[in-house]
């Protein structure tokens, strides 16, 4: 059985490997001529990687990481300290570490040992959070009528918390502002991260996500009998008189014939190519509720190291919310003598939130962000920047406001040949790697079900 897959992210990349692993004939399209979709890298003339994103592995991220291991990419990525660190003004750091004790445990004592908390901002936390970490899915779903800082109010926690800890999170996570995102996700996030002591660790990529994971996961398809296609852009689908797809059609004209179809594309371009006929089906037609949130990716080249720290970082008050120092982190890229690197520093950071840098001219947002540098890391201030890089993204991962999640599509729509993926469709994790990895998997094994049954 043939099946046609269009967008090669992580979702489309993770439903091919099921595919193929099934023993399906599958043809995996990719518009750019690169591969990845939100995680793709690319190198610029001067040979430097350009990421469209920071992007690093949770613990929690169990689906990705056995993706990984299937590919042999197991050993691409490394596990950093396990805490949150926040940069403050004037090379000054603050620090959530959880203690070496059983979850939830840890998450409590490491909290009440934080020193970017008052005692309130513990107490009111402890009492407050509790819902989160005793609900399960049932009660998340429920919440999302509301913000999360209306659902952090609501339970009394400080708003000093919000501002200073949750507001990173929420931007980190889905690059809007807690009195933007619902609570919902962030709920999710409380209780998985909550409760399983594992899931917080953080791990960077040992080059960069096109090298240590997109590529391994391009061979294993390839090597298993799939084929990718670049350039190949879908434009619409041509239909039997049932509605069920008879082929798709590409930017160049040619005719994909399959026998099942999916789309792994975000739900901005999903929307591009819904044939007019189904958009009377709700299931279609609810697709409209989604958008993107818009995000940047800054990166600096410094002349010097201006950080010693090996880990993500956070920060409060600034142009970006997460970022690291990647020629520390990724230890195989970003190197002295790998493109523009002289051994200095090159900073990855993630600008958020970022509605208003859209039409803002990319030397004015580096500025911007070089101000909030020099305040964050006094060493910068004595090094010379070499170069720096703006991408623009201005529908990312879908916006998580209230009342959005009912409206997830399953992977199965009612149309006999035609499938969903992305992390946008409905599974337990939110908008990420996870969710996309998991969306692919989910879409590959109803796809299987449906075929047997």
């Amino acid at each position: 059985m043939k099946v046609a897959i269009f967008g090669a992210g992580v979702a489309g990349l993770s439903a091919a490997i099921e595919l193929v692993d099934r023993g399906y004939d599958v043809e995996l399209y990719e518009k750019r001529k690169v591969l990845g979709g939100k995680v793709s890298v690319w190198k610029d003339n001067d040979g430097d990687s350009i990421e469209s994103g920071l992007h690093i592995i949770f613990g929690g991220y169990e689906q990705l990481q056995t993706y990984l291991d299937r590919v042999g990419a197991g050993e691409n990525y490394l596990w950093k300290e396990h805490s949150l660190i926040y940069a403050e003004p004037d090379g000054k750091q603050s620090f959530f570490r959880k203690a070496n004790l059983p979850s939830p445990w840890a998450e409590v004592i490491g909290g009440l040992q934080t020193d970017f908390l008052t005692l309130r901002d513990k107490i009111s936390l402890i009492k407050g959070l509790y819902p989160a970490l005793a609900g399960n899915e049932e009660y998340f779903r429920s919440q999302d009528h509301m913000t999360y800082s209306e659902w952090h109010r609501l339970h009394r926690a400080s708003e000093h918390s919000l501002q200073k800890l949750w507001r990173a999170i929420a931007l980190a996570m889905n690059f809007i502002e807690p009195n933007v995102i619902s609570a919902r996700p962030m709920l999710t996030i409380f209780k998985y991260f909550g409760t399983d002591y594992a899931a917080t660790k953080f791990a960077f990529f040992r080059k960069n996500p096109s090298d240590s994971m997109i590529e391994p996961m391009r061979q294993y398809i390839q090597r298993n009998g799939g084929k990718i296609f670049i350039d190949g852009k879908l434009t619409h689908f041509e239909l039997n008189e049932d509605n069920t797809i008879n082929r798709a059609v590409l930017s160049d004209g040619y005719a994909v014939k399959a026998d099942a179809y999916i789309s792994a594309l975000p739900a901005h371009s999903v929307k591009k190519i819904l044939p007019k006929k189904w958009l009377r089906r709700q299931y279609f037609s609810n697709l409209y509720q989604f958008t993107g949130s818009p995000v940047a990716n800054c990166q600096l080249w410094f002349d010097k190291k201006i950080t010693d720290t090996d880990n993500l970082m956070f920060s409060q008050g600034t142009i970006f919310a997460t970022f690291a120092d990647v020629s520390i982190t990724c230890p195989d890229d970003f190197q002295e003598g790998m493109g523009t690197s002289t051994g200095g520093s090159v900073m990855s950071l993630v600008l958020a939130p970022a509605h208003h840098l859209m039409d803002m001219p990319n030397d004015v947002i580096t500025e911007l962000v070089i101000q909030d540098i020099h305040d964050r890391f006094p060493k910068s201030r004595h090094a010379r920047l070499l170069k720096s890089s703006i991408v623009k993204i201005p529908q990312s991962v879908y916006k998580a406001v209230p009342e959005v999640d009912k409206y997830r599509p399953d992977q199965v729509s009612p149309i006999d040949n035609f499938y969903l993926a992305g992390d946008y469709t409905y599974q337990r994790y939110l908008a990420s790697m996870e969710g996309a990895a998991l969306s692919g998997r989910q879409v590959a094994e109803k796809l299987h079900a449906r075929v047997k049954s």
